[in-house]
């Protein structure tokens, strides 16, 4: 297992009311992919905090108590940070309100039919889940954002660092406060994933019909192949994703990527996420995007 990680809590903003509708590479897909991750965030991030503090009294070794506190930190600022950004969607016509009463009301039945275990479970699959897409934000030249608008690169690339930062929290209080169990969190990633992708799928598809783009089909297709394809951006981290099933796995296992630690070393010089990234990943990657 890899050495310990300090958790940081940051608190950057972003100005993201110039950014365009098709922020990615001006693929809609690519674009409405991360939107309907986004949208969910926010209430998300609660469900994860509440799964986590349920345990937290449990808790005796203070390293791990230290980083729930910051862990809780990190997770409400992505909430604020994506609830500004969902608030520009909403003016776009995304229907956010329905999507995150729908969201809101999925959480209820979540907490009310599942137990603190099995809710702390599902939120350490999401946070695995989370922590993969991280670690692919930041591998190679940032291919996922690589012609992306450079605050909203800024704005995932910052909330990448911390998923993968923080990967082994409500794991960590999982196996050590709740009791743990291979069954349940395995179970706890394919419901978990079943349910991202239902979610994120129909999200991603009513907002491609509020952009008109519904009835372009080679279209919507290119943009499939390039999260979904062969070489996909999203099929390159199914190896890392099913790490999970692997019997004595830990979030840890793999460390911190190069390039996280690279973004990290270049926040703590100014406090700027966005000169990190560009930092990171070139001025090239920037003046693409602008």
């Amino acid at each position: 297992m890899a050495k310990p990680h300090a958790i940081t809590p940051r608190k950057p903003s972003f100005d993201v009311g110039d950014v365009p509708v098709f922020w990615n590479d001006g693929d809609p897909v690519l674009t409405r992919f991360f939107d309907a991750l986004s949208v969910h965030f926010p209430d998300g991030e609660r469900f994860f905090i509440q799964s986590v503090r349920n345990y937290q009294d449990r808790v005796t070794d203070p390293k791990l108590k230290e980083d729930i506190r910051h862990f809780f930190r990190q997770e409400a600022h992505h909430g604020i940070v994506h609830d500004t950004y969902n608030a520009v969607m909403a003016a776009q016509g995304v229907n956010v309100d329905k999507i995150v009463a729908r969201l809101k009301m999925a959480i209820r039945l979540f907490q009310t039919h599942l137990s603190p275990k099995h809710q702390l479970a599902l939120t350490a699959a999401f946070e695995h889940i989370t922590a993969t897409l991280g670690e692919g934000f930041m591998e190679g030249d940032g291919e996922m954002f690589r012609h992306a608008h450079p605050v909203m690169r800024a704005m995932f690339m910052w909330h990448g660092v911390e998923e993968v930062e923080h990967k082994a929290v409500a794991f960590d209080v999982y196996e050590t406060a709740a009791g743990g169990g291979y069954f349940t969190r395995a179970a706890a990633l394919i419901g978990g994933t079943a349910v991202v992708h239902l979610v994120v799928g129909s999200v991603a598809w009513h907002m491609l019909k509020v952009d008109g783009m519904s009835r372009r089909p080679l279209l919507i297709a290119k943009g499939l192949n390039r999260l979904y394809g062969p070489r996909g951006l999203l099929t390159r981290l199914v190896p890392r994703y099913l790490d999970w099933f692997r019997p004595g796995f830990h979030p840890m296992d793999t460390g911190m990527p190069e390039k996280v630690e690279a973004w990290l070393a270049e926040y703590r010089k100014h406090e700027d996420p966005m000169l990190a990234s560009d930092t990171v990943f070139g001025d090239r990657t920037l003046a693409q995007a602008a």
